[in-house]
């Protein structure tokens, strides 16, 4: 397979063993994507985390003009990374991908192979259908008023800026939304209704290959409980 994605930055020097280890779970999440957003959110994230337990690996593509961050070469990445992070001190507790269900790029096919090689391999799957900005509008509103087909679908709109039909719902509930600039301090506050609205939601990632729904509720649940 080609390799696609590089990783952005490394953990740093290595490490001396330390005969005192981090007491609290370390969390390895591995992000791709054509835009910063699940990096920026993440990163948001890691900031009001006090514990320290959160590395996440940041992915470029090695191909400028490719406009794809598929799955496959996150879980590609994930494995060759995973058997470096011993030599940096780093004992991962859990190790997690962020991807988009991501229709135009990702048949069926490949999602359900995804979702089988994580789980022999022991990764886990924070898997949005059908993409990040669906988690990122539970922060803001419930789903009961929305239509799930056109939540799924996510449309490209009218607009002149021709947004998909999700950013353009954050954009009007958050009074803006640049997927490149993310504002972490609008979706702050929501966290604890997100995560809640996030789980009435179908949670097992087999079932978002064709309704909508995040498992990235999971993972943030997990990220805010030493908080």
């Amino acid at each position: 397979m080609r390799r696609r994605l590089r990783v952005k930055k490394t953990f740093g020097e290595r490490s001396a063993p330390s005969e005192h280890r981090n007491p609290n779970p370390v969390y390895v999440i591995s992000i791709a994507g054509e835009g910063k957003t699940e990096e920026q959110y993440f990163d948001g994230i890691k900031n009001i985390v006090s514990s320290g337990s959160i590395h996440i690996e940041r992915l470029e593509k090695t191909d400028t003009k490719d406009t794809k961050s598929h799955p496959l070469y996150v879980f590609e990445l994930l494995i060759e990374r995973a058997e470096r992070w011993e030599e940096y001190g780093i004992t991962a507790n859990e190790l997690w991908m962020i991807v988009d269900r991501d229709k135009q790029n990702v048949s069926v096919k490949q999602l359900q192979n995804i979702l089988g090689e994580c789980k022999k391999q022991g990764f886990n799957l924070a898997l949005s259908a059908p993409a990040f900005e669906l988690w990122l509008l539970l922060h803001l509103t419930d789903l009961d008023d929305y239509n799930r087909e056109t939540i799924f679908e996510n449309p490209k709109t009218k607009s002149k800026s021709k947004k998909r039909y999700l950013d353009s719902e954050i954009s009007k509930l958050a009074g803006g939304y640049n997927k490149t600039k993310l504002n972490f301090s609008k979706f702050e506050p929501g966290i604890p209704k997100a995560i809640a609205r996030g789980k009435k939601l179908p949670l097992d990632n087999m079932l978002l290959i064709d309704q909508p729904g995040t498992t990235v509720c999971l993972l943030v649940e997990k990220l805010m409980e030493g908080i």
